[in-house]
């Protein structure tokens, strides 16, 4: 009975903490991905050290597009002051040489690694998975924002939430 009374308790703070606009902290799922030359990229080696931006991204999504010369322009103007970016492509493995191409056709410069199966976007987005998806990390390794189905304007939003997490507001 007691516990039945502790978990309606609970339940209850948690309802109330988030009509109060509270947000749940959440860690960033940690990942292993190849980049494009086939070397290992690891989320954890970021973590402590750097306030990480990931743009999970594909080939055939124009909204995506669109975004990227916004994230290499932010990762220009914040890599020196500890801002780390991946590019999280959810392109399929046999897709690699257009990857590449987009990415020098784009002038990206940020490391680009290969999300096979998607598994990196489904830590980050469960079900609802879709690109394109920004998240902010930061320097603790907890999710400080994330942004889904990202619309022109929203670029701003997003440089705010980097220049925060890097403790530039």
């Amino acid at each position: 009975m007691m516990r039945k009374v502790w978990t309606v308790v609970l339940l209850l703070t948690l309802a109330a903490a988030s009509a109060l606009g509270a947000e749940v902290v959440r860690k960033a799922p940690l990942f292993m991905l190849n980049d494009l030359n086939g070397n290992q990229v690891k989320l954890s080696t970021y973590i402590g050290e750097k306030v990480v931006l990931l743009d999970f991204w594909a080939v055939n999504c124009p909204p995506c597009l669109v975004v990227m010369p916004h994230v290499e322009k932010m990762w220009q103007s914040y890599k020196d002051q500890g801002l780390m970016v991946i590019g999280v492509s959810e392109d399929l493995p046999r897709n690699v040489s257009s990857v590449k191409a987009k990415v020098r056709e784009l002038g990206v410069t940020y490391t680009i690694v290969l999300d096979k199966n998607a598994v990196a976007l489904t830590a980050y987005q469960g079900a609802e998975a879709g690109i394109p998806f920004i998240v902010v990390i930061g320097y603790d390794g907890n999710i400080h924002q994330s942004f889904r189905r990202i619309q022109p304007g929203d670029e701003e939003k997003i440089e705010a939430a980097v220049r925060e997490a890097l403790g530039l507001e």
